[in-house]
Formats: structure tokens, C-alpha cells, sequence
């Protein structure tokens, strides 16, 4: 098993999810995995090139609501009908949601 090449934990669920890039609009999909750094977003056949910036919107579960979180991203990698992407800015409320839902789906898993 390779170790991982991530600052923190990432967690595998299934989060609606909106990207939008310069090029192609936006496509509403969904996460394969999450964690503070980044995600794994279902891009099916439209691929999203390396290196390109783009905005990810998730909807994350915070104090008893879910709500849209605005992500501004790099894509990292791309592979199996997805890519991977880099938060590059992020907002404290947008943070904090996704802290709680990472830290609290990591105890469920111990």
C-alpha cells in the first residue's frame, strides 16, 4: 500500500457537487472521496485538463443545514472518469464545514 501523499485524512462519501471551469460551464456531479486539502470529483467523459483552475461547489452538512461551499482549485490529477483537485482558497465558514464533516466521519470510522 502506498502511503499517502496528503496532509490530512481523506474520507470516501458522496457529496452533491457543482464544477465550473473557464472553458466548459458548470456540471453539476459528485465527490468520490474528500479532505481539507482537496477531493475527488466525478467528471465522466468531460475531462478537465491538468494544472487548470477551477471552482468546486459542495454542499456540506453544518450546524443542522447543508449548504453550497464555494472551493476555488487546481486540478492535480486526472483518472477513472474524475479529477482530483487542490483547495486553493477557502473561506472560514466554507473550512469549518468541511473540518466538521471530515473529523466527525473519521471517529465513525474508528
Amino acid at each position: 500500500m502506498k502511503p499517502e501523499r496528503r496532509d490530512t485524512p481523506r474520507i470516501p462519501v458522496a457529496l452533491e457537487a457543482i464544477v465550473s471551469t473557464s472553458k466548459s460551464g458548470y456540471q453539476r456531479t459528485v465527490t468520490r472521496d474528500v479532505s481539507l486539502d482537496g477531493a475527488f470529483v466525478v467528471t465522466g467523459k468531460q475531462k478537465v485538463g491538468k494544472r487548470k483552475p477551477v471552482e468546486v461547489a459542495l454542499k456540506l452538512p453544518f450546524d443542522g443545514e447543508e449548504k453550497f461551499h464555494r472551493f476555488r482549485a487546481q486540478v492535480v490529477r486526472t483518472a477513472g472518469g474524475g479529477s482530483g483537485v487542490l483547495f486553493e482558497g477557502v473561506d472560514s465558514e466554507a473550512y469549518a464545514a468541511l473540518m466538521n464533516l471530515v473529523f466527525s466521519r473519521q471517529a465513525k470510522a474508528r
